[in-house]
């Protein structure tokens, strides 16, 4: 079994560190899973090194549409004004609605200067804001995208931004991450579980970039999901305990014991560890029919968690989301994102649970640096504005 969850602390670091990292995150585990995408579980070779993309022809360490998406949320929030006189900086669905279109038909923060891939979901609101940019576009994009077949993993991908900038106020932050899945992904599925992943990203960083808040460990973060108000009942069906399970005790290693034994994703957790693994995966990985890696939203965030609080290192958990294989880039950029922000660090400090030789390779490899420094900057110089 893994270190217990109630032993696992966040890494301590200042907001711009863990702002800097979640997005670096996203960009490495994005890119390492890139050549697995669309590839059934188990029908290749282990990855745990940046390779070619034959999907699209690409060299290693390009990343794809969940962190040029990612970026251009950050962009968006870090430069909208809505008049001259005000500071850069702010939510706006429209704004954030143009910075998709300039990224999907101009290749703006792209890492090739084009579009290459783009979920169908995504193409289909662009499309309806690109017809009517000021005729009512999310209205347009609600009345048709709202309807269950448009519970892609598309606006999930790219939210951590807004909890990264927006940590401060989590009611605020997470009230923006459902407007922003709205803008592309209005089903109420994709809105909450945007909300429930921006609130974890809040907390993880009130509690590591602060003195004054004590330190969280993923028991706890563990604890946010499973008893997070859901509305939807698929998220409350995977993530909450059962009905029938008896009251959780308070004692956390009698907590987590509880949550192996009640929970359904630490009861999967624990099955596996106990299988036979591959002498390359971290973890023993189960059939796709028991732990999917679809492009459904619910498959994507249950996926992402399962390789967070099954592993004790960035690297271990980037390793697991990858060879899911199906939609292994997306998954790797969600649960990158989440990782970055628990893990990070700044690079000269020591750290074999963000900064491991193997990542340090990963880094290397990873193509269009600047722009993902660049952006970041700008969030960065936003989020501390809002601390005034």
């Amino acid at each position: 079994m893994n270190t217990p969850l109630y032993l696992q602390n966040a890494t301590k670091a200042a907001p711009a560190t863990k702002i800097r990292t979640s997005i670096l995150a996203t960009a490495l585990v994005d890119a390492l899973g890139g050549p697995a995408e669309f590839q059934t579980r188990f029908s290749f070779d282990v990855i745990d090194s940046m390779i070619p993309n034959a999907n699209f022809s690409l060299p290693p360490g390009v990343w794809t549409d969940d962190t040029s998406m990612t970026l251009c949320l950050a962009q968006s929030l870090a430069t909208y004004r809505p008049n001259i006189s005000t500071q850069p900086g702010g939510f706006d669905e429209c704004h954030q609605l143009a910075a998709f279109t300039d990224w999907w038909k101009r290749g703006v923060l792209s890492a090739t200067g084009i579009c290459f891939d783009i979920g169908n979901t995504i193409r289909r609101a662009l499309t309806i804001y690109s017809n009517n940019p000021t005729k009512e576009p999310l209205r347009r994009i609600h009345d048709q995208l709202s309807g269950e077949f448009s519970c892609g993993n598309g606006s999930l991908m790219r939210v951590i931004p807004i909890g990264l900038a927006y940590w401060r106020d989590e009611t605020q932050a997470r009230g923006y991450a459902r407007r922003s899945s709205t803008s592309t992904h209005p089903n109420d599925l994709c809105k909450e579980a945007c909300e429930v992943w921006t609130g974890a990203i809040c907390k993880i960083m009130a509690s590591t970039t602060t003195s004054e808040d004590p330190d969280i460990a993923k028991l706890d973060l563990l604890s946010y999901f499973t008893t997070f108000p859901y509305s939807h009942p698929k998220l409350r069906e995977l993530l909450a305990l059962p009905s029938f399970a008896p009251s959780p005790p308070s004692a956390a290693e009698e907590l987590e014991i509880h949550y192996r034994h009640y929970h359904p994703l630490m009861k999967l957790i624990s099955e596996c560890e106990s299988e036979a693994k591959d002498s390359k995966l971290p973890l023993y990985l189960p059939q796709p029919t028991t732990l999917p890696s679809s492009g459904y939203v619910v498959d994507t965030l249950v996926a992402a968690l399962y390789c967070f609080f099954s592993t004790n290192t960035f690297e271990q958990g980037a390793i697991v989301a990858v060879n899911m294989g199906d939609d292994a880039d997306t998954i790797g950029a969600v649960y990158g994102g989440l990782a970055g922000c628990w893990y990070g660090t700044e690079p000269s400090m020591v750290s074999d649970t963000f900064w491991s030789a193997k990542v340090e390779k990963w880094y290397e490899s990873l193509v269009a640096k600047d722009i993902i420094a660049d952006v970041s900057e700008a969030l960065v110089t936003f989020s501390k504005g809002l601390a005034k």
